[in-house]
C-alpha cells in the first residue's frame, strides 16, 4: 500500500455493493462526470436525523416531549426551500417523517443521555489507513463500553449487513480508546431495533477485511455494475450507463 489511504465505512460499502457506483461516486467525482440525484425522501430523512440530533443536544431534559420533537420537525420542514415544497408528492414524505418521529417518542427513551450525538471522527486505524465518518449516536452501556446507534428512516430489510457498523466500531475505538461492545440499527418506520454484539475476534477480522478492501480499491481498474434491488435507491440511477437494463430487471423481478 503506497500513499495514505483515506476511507469511510460508506465508501467501503459502496465498493462492495457496486463497482460502477463506486466509480461514479469516488473515481469520477473530481471530473464532474456523474452528478448524484437526491430523492425527496433523502431530504426528509436528513431532516429527521438533524431534528433528533438537536433534540438531544439543545433541548433540556425537562423540556423534552412528543410535541416539542414534532414542532421542531415542522419548523425544519417549513424552512426547506420553496423548490422542495413544489415537488409533486412531497407531502407523503412529510407524513412519513411525522410517523417516524411519533414512533420515536413512543418506542424509545426521549429522556436518554447519549454519550455523543453525531460525532465526526477521523483516525489512522492501521498504518497507512485513515478511517473517517460521522455516527448518529453513541450510548454508554452499564459496563462502561459503548454502543453505536444508527437511525434508519426506512423499514427493516430482510437481510441486514452489519459490516458498516463494525468499521465504525474500529474508528470509535481508535479515537476514544474505549471499547465498543455492540451496535444497533433503530428503524423509525416501525420502531423495531436490530442489535449485534462485537467480540474481539470480529474486530480483528474487520481490520483484515478493511486492509484488503483498501488494497483492492487502489488496484481496481474495472467497474462493472451490480444490478440488484439496491439500484432502486442509488443516487446515480438517472445517469447510470445501465439504467435501461436496470429498468428491465426491475420490471421482470418486481422490485
Amino acid at each position: 500500500m503506497g500513499r495514505m489511504a483515506r476511507v469511510s465505512p460508506l465508501k467501503v460499502r459502496v465498493f462492495d455493493a457496486c463497482r460502477l457506483r463506486f466509480r461514479y461516486q469516488y473515481v469520477d467525482k473530481d471530473e464532474g462526470r456523474a452528478k448524484p440525484r437526491l430523492r425527496p425522501a433523502d431530504t426528509a430523512g436528513s431532516l429527521v436525523h438533524r431534528v433528533l440530533c438537536d433534540f438531544f443536544t439543545k433541548v433540556p431534559e425537562n423540556e423534552r416531549s412528543h410535541d416539542r420533537l414534532l414542532d421542531m420537525f415542522r419548523d425544519g420542514w417549513q424552512a426547506l426551500t420553496p423548490n422542495y415544497h413544489r415537488i409533486a408528492g412531497v407531502e407523503k414524505h412529510y407524513e412519513a417523517s411525522l410517523h417516524q418521529l411519533n414512533n420515536f417518542t413512543t418506542k424509545f427513551d426521549i429522556d436518554a443521555h447519549p454519550f455523543m450525538v453525531e460525532p465526526y471522527f477521523q483516525e489512522e486505524v492501521e498504518p497507512g489507513v485513515t478511517l473517517f465518518g460521522r455516527l448518529d449516536r453513541l450510548d454508554e452501556e452499564p459496563d462502561g463500553t459503548l454502543q453505536i446507534i444508527d437511525y434508519k428512516t426506512g423499514t427493516q430489510p430482510e437481510e441486514i449487513d452489519p459490516k458498516q457498523l463494525i468499521f465504525y466500531a474500529l474508528l470509535v475505538e481508535a479515537k476514544l480508546h474505549r471499547s465498543v461492545s455492540k451496535a444497533s440499527f433503530w428503524y423509525l418506520d416501525d420502531g423495531s431495533t436490530w442489535t449485534t454484539d462485537f467480540a474481539d475476534e470480529d474486530k480483528r477480522r474487520a481490520r483484515e477485511e478493511l486492509l484488503a478492501t483498501v488494497q483492492a480499491m487502489e488496484d481496481v481498474n474495472e467497474f462493472p455494475p451490480t444490478i440488484a434491488p439496491h439500484c432502486a435507491f442509488c443516487p446515480y440511477l438517472k445517469v447510470c450507463d445501465f439504467r435501461n437494463e436496470i429498468a428491465e430487471t426491475r420490471a421482470r423481478e418486481g422490485w
